[in-house]
């Protein structure tokens, strides 16, 4: 069946048939980069069908709901609350500590700076222009978040071991600062921040605490009970105040699905924003948006239940086993060196070779990798593949650097989001996006 399209319209006058349509669709799905087969970061569990399937049968069952209305239907609550009450645990929350379900880490990390602008409205009313202070290895959504609230992001070089330099934060703090941020860990280079020194720094200044945990939330509470050590990040801090976490990578709830908790009351008042200047009286949502889809939330609520904590420690393990057997696998190589990190993320450069050939040599090769644009590197985050896909992963990096070592790998490949990564075809929005970023950065 050729591109569905008549004449000069991409909109059909007639429809196509049932079959037509899925069958297109199945043929355009065999060209997408899996999730499955080898690929880090896309935080799978294909491997294991039957939890693959409780996901996405949990999910169906709820395809139709809108979240909106859990308030009119008894059963959609339930599964709320009880959700929260399994994420309290896992974060170590008081009886008072609250959540709320969003779309994505971008938009937990907005609504916790929404409630941060709140509340310093309230607390600290002589500031005008405020400011929020954070290490520059802190995610990029706090950036566009300061840009949406009027916040001005202020960064600070990090540290030599790539933590949140203290001297640094506290040296940034002003008349105008709201809040700290501290990661657990840190896209970039994978490490935890001191988020116990932070704490006491924005205790003793009173400010707002916010812990970015959204890669590792789901993760680092069943790595340090499979018997690894981590540092202290969660609400067991007593200076946090807020956290953002994604169930959607190692929760394995289905996308989208993050959460943003709130240490008690007090702090979540600010995280809402209630109307009633309509016809329709009082108008409220659980995040920043209005509909969205209880599919994932019956997912989450769903792959939690059925794998249990054991389920879950047990994951971490083998995740965690999975990197060390990446890091020795490359120990063997001169060219290719691995950097010291706290979980799941491994962070990998050269010393020698420019480190986006080897990305394009591994992209000719099926493998798809992002990383970080300064100082240049790969960005692995492990997941829980089998051996005989590591082993294969290693045995192409290393022909790969063979290649790039004798000149025959020349062509570069892109570490950045706005790359193609072998792609032949990129969507329009990019396109337009691509013709207006020197613009854009120019700002």
């Amino acid at each position: 069946m050729p591109i569905m399209k008549l004449s000069q319209s991409y909109f059909p006058k007639t429809g196509y048939g049932k079959e037509d349509v899925l069958n297109k669709l199945d043929e355009l799905k065999q060209d997408m980069v899996p999730v499955e087969g080898g690929r880090f970061g896309m935080y799978s569990l294909k491997g294991n069908e039957d939890i693959q399937d409780i996901v996405e049968q949990a999910a169906l069952k709820f395809f139709s709901f809108n979240a909106l209305f859990t308030f009119m239907n008894k059963p959609a609550g339930q599964i709320e609350d009880e959700l929260i009450e399994m994420i309290r645990e896992i974060f170590h929350g008081s009886d008072d500590m609250r959540a709320n379900f969003t779309t994505g880490g971008s938009e937990s990390i907005y609504c916790a700076m929404k409630a941060m602008r709140d509340w310093a409205r309230e607390t600290m009313p002589h500031i005008k222009e405020p400011e929020l202070v954070m290490p520059y290895s802190a995610h990029s959504a706090f950036s566009r978040g300061g840009k949406y609230f009027g916040i001005k992001i202020v960064r600070t070089p990090v540290a030599a071991d790539n933590r949140v330099d203290i001297g640094a934060t506290k040296a940034a703090i002003n008349e105008n600062t709201i809040g700290l941020v501290g990661s657990a860990p840190c896209w970039p280079f994978g490490v935890y921040d001191r988020i116990e020194e932070l704490s006491e720094l924005a205790t003793e200044k009173g400010l707002w605490l916010h812990v970015d945990a959204c890669v590792g939330g789901y993760l680092a509470p069943f790595v340090k009970k499979a018997g690894y050590e981590l540092p202290n990040w969660d609400f067991t801090v007593p200076g946090v105040r807020s956290i953002s976490a994604d169930m959607h990578k190692y929760g394995y709830a289905p996308k989208p699905m993050s959460t943003v908790m709130y240490r008690g009351g007090d702090e979540q008042f600010h995280h809402y924003t209630v109307v009633d200047d309509w016809p329709c009286g009082a108008y409220f949502t659980q995040s920043l948006g209005g509909s969205r889809t209880f599919a994932s939330t019956a997912g989450a609520w769903a792959v939690m239940n059925y794998l249990g904590e054991d389920g879950y420690v047990e994951n971490a393990k083998r995740i965690m086993t999975i990197k060390q057997m990446m890091i020795d696998g490359l120990a063997q190589s001169n060219d290719l060196r691995t950097a010291n990190t706290d979980l799941s993320l491994l962070i990998i450069d050269s010393p020698t070779l420019d480190i986006t050939k080897v990305v394009a040599g591994m992209s000719q090769r099926g493998w798809s990798l992002l990383g970080n644009a300064q100082p240049p590197a790969i960005h692995l985050a492990i997941d829980p593949i089998s051996d005989e896909q590591v082993e294969r992963m290693l045995i192409d990096f290393y022909d790969v650097v063979e290649e790039v070592r004798s000149g025959e790998g020349e062509q570069q490949g892109s570490l950045s989001y706005s790359g193609g990564h072998g792609q032949s075809y990129t969507p329009k929005w990019v396109r337009q996006v691509l013709e207006i970023l020197p613009k854009k950065l120019s700002k």
